[in-house]
Parts: structure tokens; C-alpha cells; sequence
């Protein structure tokens, strides 16, 4: 089973906990900043892009071509045509002396906080399997944001990308997704495009906007792994649950760093660049580099990526990750001569590959349940690049609300989601090289049949009660699944973990009531023998059974269902992705599962208060929904 419940290595898993808690040549390295990415080959039009027949785009314009223009797939929008586009906060006026391709760029401008213009498509545009880029310059703007109606308001995708302080010269943007705030966009038929400049409080804001296209996007999305700093954690805990699935990552350090306090040494590094890892510059400034010349910008990068390649990491010597004071025009043109690719803190989803490799935006992995789900979803379900930054693992109680580190039960759950939603988890070399196209899940099964007969047989049943927190006797469970109907006198708050194996062992959370004194909850299992903790003020009891299911059980979609506290939804029969929407009045935690009868398992929803949204969900074939809440709740479940 390829879930968070595989007890198939327990050895190893003890293992990793134990290690966790012990871890608390210039020129031939030199990127290229004079020639465009891409270029068409094979059978394409004059776009370079596919002759499919597909929607009419804009003809490219004559003359040369200057980055962050890119001759890559079809040009939506040349800007020669400004009847094409409105203003609607602010002003649209050309910039002929600013083109990238063509007569002239546009200016966006306005004495506000914001300016906004649009560009629409009466017959609307297919951007399914596309990937929406353009040339930008951020003359006076904080934070550049896209949104796709599809069609319409209530159906759209939005992107949102920070400019770096002090950041005021072009560069492409790829609009990756990273908000799904309404119904669920239909891609076949974008009508509109909006692009908004947030200017600093007060404005003005101002952007320069040129060379608007769409680039093919690859067939399966993709994570890449970024284990900042090189901590001895991310060698003994991280590095063995990545080969377990046969993956790799990218492990920016510091030179100088290498072997000191925590960190990896050389050797070690150089066991996982023999596995395929990228070992990548992260120099170490003690001024940020947007307050230094460019002559010594120049030897930092320069010497950062010359210390690695003389170590044997030339492959991810190519690869830049900015310090976290940022970068300004100076680092960035720097880059894009010494370095192959640059990574920086930030937020959003690209294209694959992305069609600006010296920007690429980097989220922060520990941010499981306000951001990292939500991003890897939406790379999933659209083929996009997410990057995660994942700082130094520790055990769950060294965490101790340590913003800066990660606890190992996020970290593997955080695994098992990239794995569960079918994502391929690539290298900054893999990206850089065109060695991205794993596209291991790229059949995903859409026709599977209903079943009939017999699903799960009827497995093990045990009952449990006590007074206060209590550790359960052993007991075994088949493989399937296994419910739980749980009560609490007094309606005071309680957890009910199911553990595994030795100690110090894992364990997973089954129930969790506040104020209500009954609730029904379900979880996937595999074979073992298991116990329950059990957090408790008052006396309770715990009945656990593991019900047959048949065919005939199973409710097709959509399925509506509402209810209070603790509560499962299913079996539900579904042929592949569902659109899960989801309301919660209450103020403490609100959780959403997914568990399917293969025993997959996906978090849906993790948040604390009232929630209102909708989240997508890798499902396919039977699959229940299990529901913790301390307040009444819905969900609706239709077909994605």
C-alpha cells in the first residue's frame, strides 16, 4: 500500500527517529545570457509551437527579438495592438523604446496602489496543457498578479509574484497557478486575462508588459526538494526516505559551512551527488548582495560556485540559490552569465521548465497546511513546478513551535502527499538539462469499472474504555480500513492516536472531539498490530470494527452531506479527480482525509476556525472522506 500507513519498514522508520533526535572551472560552468530558450523543432508554425489547429493567436512581429522575450510556443499577445487591451485602473500607453520584440512594449501605469489592465477573448482561448509566461519590468511594484477567467469571474485562477526589494528591470514571468478561489475553472475556455501591478502603499504603481505567450506544459507536474543548509538531518532522515522512492534533491550550502556544526561534510555530500543530487551554491553574505557592486556580487557568485565545482559538484555548481537578503538588477544579469538556473525565496508556481530559469520561486516546506498542500494540488492538477525549501528535521517534541524547523511527521506526511497526488520529484540539473519528463503518472486511469461483489471483507473488532489519558492494549487489524465510534462524558476535548510497532514509535491521529460527547471516524490500515493513546479528561470508550464493503454500498457522485463534530462521508465511487467543497463554522480544528479502499490516503483540508473553500482531490476507485470538527460542517463532492 502506498500510503502514510505502509508499516512494511518499521526498522527503518525507528531508525529515522533515532537519527533525528541525534541531529537536532569558470567557464565551463558560465550560463548563457545571449541566447533564448527554446526554439521550434519538428512539425510547428512560425510560433515554434504545434500546428494543432488550435485557437488563433497573435502573429509574431518582425525584428529582433531582446530577453526576456522568447521565441518558445505561441504569442497570445504582442502588444503592437493596444485596442487589444484596457486599462482599468490606470493608464496603458506603448514604450517603443522599451520593446522586447516588435515596435514597442507596453506601460501600465497609475498614481495609485494599484494598476490593472486586461486583455479578452470573445471566442475564448484553449489553455489546457499551456503555460502562460511574458516579459516584465517593475519600475514601481511590489507584487505582480495574473488571473484567468475561465470563463468567468466565479471560474478563475490567479497567480501572484513578489518583486525582490529594489528589483526594477525585465525579467519573464511564468504565471503558475496558485489560487483556486471560486468554481472550478474550466481551461478549454479562458475569456479574460488580467495582469495587476501592486505598487508600494500610496503608489505609484507602474509596470512594463511585452511579449505575452503560452509554452506547452509538461505532462505530469513536479517538486524539487531544496535541503538548505546541508544539516546532518536532511543526510540521515531526508536522504534515505528519498531513496526509498528513488528520488532526488537539490542541497544548497554554503562552502564555507561545509562540516561545520551540524552540517554535512564533503564526503557525505558527495554520496548524494552520487545519487543524483545537485550540490548547489548558497553563498553566505554577511551584506546583502543588493548592497554590493557588481564587481563584488561578481566574486561571490563566482567563488561559490568555483568552490563546489572544485569539489566534484560541477552538475549543481550551475545552479544558484539566492541568499535570503534577495537580489537586485545586478545579481540577476550576474546570474544569468555564471549560473545555469536561480532560486530564490518567494511565492508561486511556474511552468515546466520554466521559461525564466534565473527567478524560479521557492515556498517554504514546513508550511504543510497554509500553502505547500494547496501549491502541490494545483501542480498536480495543472503540470506545474512547485520548489520547497526544507530547513533542518527534527523529532516532533524538538520542534517546539521553532519556526525554522521542520518535525519529522510533517516531512513524511509532506512525502506521502507528493507521492499520493502522482507528482515527479526532479533535480535543478533536471530541469536545466531537459531530463524532467518522468511522467511516471501521466496515464492516470479515467474509465476504471464500477465493481461489484465483495471490496474488503469484514476484518477485527476491539473495544476499549477508560478514565484520563491512557496507552491501550496491542490488538491486530486486517488490511482495509477500520472504524471508530468513540464517546466522551462531558463533551470535553479528546484525541484518540492509533500507534505502531516499538518504541519510539509512530502514530497517526483516528478521532479528535471538542464539545460533543459521541463521533464516527474511519482511517485506512494495513495488516499489523496496533494500540491507541488516548488523550482524555473524563471517561470514554472506544469501539473499533472493520466493516465489509461491497459494490453495492458505493454512492456515485455528487454527493452532498452535512453534519457536527466527528463523522465520516462514503464509500463513494469515483473515476479519478473530485472537487471537494468544504464549510466549517466552528473554532477550533477542522480536518479533512481522503482514504481510499487501496489504501491511499490524502489531507484534504488541516486548518483551525471556519473555513469556506474547495480543495481538489486525487482520488479513483472507492474512497471515503473522514471529517474532525469541533462545529457543523458540509462538504459537496462532484467530479473534477
Amino acid at each position: 500500500m502506498t500510503n502514510q500507513f505502509d508499516r512494511t519498514d518499521l526498522t527503518s522508520r525507528r531508525r529515522l527517529l533515532a537519527a533525528v533526535s541525534l541531529s537536532a572551472s569558470s567557464a565551463a560552468l558560465a550560463g548563457c545570457n545571449d541566447v533564448l530558450p527554446g526554439g521550434g523543432t519538428g512539425d510547428s508554425n512560425q510560433n515554434g509551437s504545434p500546428d494543432n489547429g488550435e485557437t488563433d493567436v497573435a502573429e509574431t512581429p518582425t525584428g529582433p527579438t531582446r530577453w526576456p522575450a522568447i521565441e518558445t510556443g505561441e504569442l497570445l499577445s504582442s502588444f503592437e495592438n493596444l485596442e487589444e487591451w484596457s486599462a482599468e485602473t490606470g493608464e496603458i500607453s506603448a514604450a517603443p523604446d522599451e520593446a522586447r520584440t516588435g515596435s514597442q512594449a507596453v506601460v501600465v501605469e497609475s498614481d495609485g496602489a494599484q494598476a490593472r489592465v486586461s486583455i479578452e477573448f470573445p471566442d475564448g482561448i484553449d489553455m489546457t496543457g499551456w503555460d502562460l509566461s511574458f516579459a516584465v519590468k517593475p519600475e514601481s511594484a511590489d507584487r505582480i498578479r495574473v488571473e484567468y477567467h475561465a470563463p468567468s469571474s466565479g471560474e478563475r485562477l490567479g497567480s501572484a509574484r513578489v518583486v525582490p526589494d529594489g528589483f526594477d528591470e525585465w525579467f519573464r514571468l511564468d504565471a503558475g497557478y496558485q489560487q483556486k478561489p471560486g468554481n472550478e475553472p474550466d481551461l478549454s475556455n479562458v475569456s479574460r486575462i488580467n495582469i495587476i501591478a501592486d505598487g508600494p502603499d500610496g503608489g505609484p504603481s507602474r509596470l512594463l508588459v511585452d511579449d505575452l505567450r503560452r509554452t506547452e506544459s509538461a505532462s505530469v507536474g513536479k517538486v524539487v526538494f531544496a535541503f538548505y543548509g546541508g544539516h546532518q538531518s536532511h543526510y540521515e532522515v531526508a536522504a534515505d526516505l528519498l531513496e526509498e522512492r528513488d528520488w532526488a534533491a537539490a542541497v544548497p550550502v554554503a562552502p564555507d559551512a561545509i562540516g561545520s556544526g551540524d552540517r554535512m561534510g564533503n564526503e557525505q555530500l558527495r554520496e548524494l551527488s552520487d545519487r543524483g543530487w545537485d550540490i548547489c551554491p548558497l553563498p553566505e553574505v554577511s551584506t546583502p548582495l543588493r548592497d554590493q557592486s557588481e564587481s563584488e556580487q561578481r566574486a561571490i557568485l563566482e567563488d561559490s560556485r568555483d568552490a563546489l565545482a572544485s569539489e566534484g559538484f560541477e552538475d549543481g555548481a550551475r545552479h544558484l540559490f539566492v541568499p535570503d537578503s534577495g537580489m537586485d538588477a545586478t545579481t540577476y544579469e550576474l546570474a544569468r552569465g555564471i549560473h545555469d538556473s536561480a532560486f530564490l525565496y518567494n511565492s508561486g508556481t511556474t511552468g515546466v521548465p520554466p521559461t525564466e530559469m534565473h527567478m524560479v520561486p521557492m515556498i517554504w516546506g514546513p508550511a504543510l497546511h497554509t500553502g505547500v498542500r494547496r501549491h502541490t494540488n494545483l501542480s498536480d492538477q495543472y503540470d506545474l513546478l512547485t520548489v520547497l525549501r526544507i530547513p533542518p528535521i527534527v523529532d516532533e517534541d524538538d520542534a517546539g513551535g521553532d519556526g525554522n524547523l521542520m518535525s519529522l511527521d510533517d516531512f513524511w506526511l509532506l512525502l506521502e502527499h507528493v507521492e499520493q497526488r502522482g507528482l515527479d520529484v526532479v533535480t535543478p540539473s533536471d530541469l536545466v538539462d531537459g531530463s524532467w519528463e518522468h511522467d511516471g503518472d501521466a496515464d492516470e486511469t479515467t474509465d476504471r469499472d464500477r465493481p461489484s461483489g465483495v471490496l474488503l471483507e469484514e476484518g477485527q473488532a476491539a473495544q476499549f474504555d477508560g478514565t484520563g489519558p491512557a496507552t491501550t492494549r496491542s490488538f491486530d487489524l486486517d488490511e482495509g480500513v477500520v472504524v471508530a465510534n468513540v464517546t466522551h462524558e462531558g463533551g470535553a476535548p479528546i484525541t484518540v492516536d492509533v500507534t505502531w510497532g516499538e518504541e519510539p514509535a509512530p502514530d497517526e491521529n483516528l478521532s479528535t472531539m471538542s464539545g460533543a460527547t459521541t463521533g464516527t471516524s474511519l482511517m485506512a490500515v494495513d495488516e499489523g498490530t496496533y494500540r491507541l493513546e488516548v488523550d482524555a479528561a473524563n471517561a470514554w470508550s472506544v469501539d473499533l470494527s472493520q466493516p465489509s464493503v461491497h459494490g453495492d454500498d458505493l454512492q456515485d457522485l455528487p454527493v452532498e452531506a452535512d453534519g457536527s463534530g466527528s463523522a465520516y462521508v462514503g464509500p463513494l465511487w469515483t473515476q479519478g479527480d473530485v472537487r471537494v467543497v468544504a464549510t466549517h463554522d466552528g473554532d477550533g480544528e477542522f480536518i479533512v482525509d481522503g482514504y481510499g479502499a487501496d489504501g491511499s490516503w490524502e489531507v484534504l483540508v488541516h486548518r483551525t476556525g471556519a473555513f469556506d473553500n474547495s480543495r481538489s482531490y486525487r482520488a479513483g476507485g472507492a474512497v471515503w472522506l473522514n471529517v474532525e470538527a469541533d462545529g457543523n460542517w458540509t462538504l459537496e463532492v462532484t467530479n473534477a
